[in-house]
């Protein structure tokens, strides 16, 4: 019998942090619904008791979704908000457990929207001042194309900074991918600090 390679992509690594780190009654972020399966995975791991909050700017992301999560029965435990990621804050109170985001552009959509590095990283960032301590952010990185490279990059020098008493940042890649191989960021934070 075979069977998938067990460091297959940074997509199959989140999703493995996600079902280690979410427990029923949890509360969650997806930063970047596209389809919706980080959401419904998330929405499954939260529970009945638990909640997800899920951000993108295009209907389309929304509408798929939305057609999933009423799909598995899933609806009830998420709220799914057409607004960018960083305005996270103005919806999602403190005390989260996760916050996810897959970069990059809407699968099958036009690849001329995607995400930039400039809201991401104030994303990111609203996404750290609402984790509870022992939550993490985890960001799927996409630099095989332009804006993606420039994403990673800024991704690289802001976790470097983050201050080592507050997070644990951890950047998996792999090194034998060739150029823009996707990688993966998970930031860990540890205390809140002063």
């Amino acid at each position: 019998m075979t069977s998938a390679p067990y460091l297959a992509s940074a997509r199959q690594l989140a999703s493995r942090v996600f079902t280690e780190l979410l427990n029923a009654g949890d509360r969650a972020v997806d930063a970047t619904l596209g389809n919706g399966h980080d959401c419904a995975l998330m929405c499954r791991l939260v529970g009945e008791t638990g909640h997800v909050d899920g951000f993108d700017v295009q209907e389309k992301a929304l509408s798929n979704t939305r057609a999933l999560l009423d799909a598995l029965g899933l609806t009830a435990r998420a709220a799914l908000h057409l607004m960018g990621h960083e305005r996270m804050a103005e919806v999602v109170r403190p005390g989260i457990r996760l916050a996810a985001f897959n970069l990059g552009w809407l699968p099958g959509s036009d690849k001329r929207l995607t995400t930039r590095a400039g809201t991401t990283l104030s994303a990111l960032e609203a996404a750290l001042g609402l984790l509870n301590t022992g939550g993490m952010a985890v960001v799927c990185v996409y630099p095989g194309h332009e804006e993606g490279a420039r994403e990673q990059q800024a991704l690289m020098e802001y976790a470097r900074a983050l201050p080592p008493d507050r997070y644990t940042v951890l950047w998996h890649c792999f090194l034998n991918g060739g150029p823009g191989v996707p990688g993966c960021l998970m930031i860990e934070k540890i205390s809140f600090g002063g």
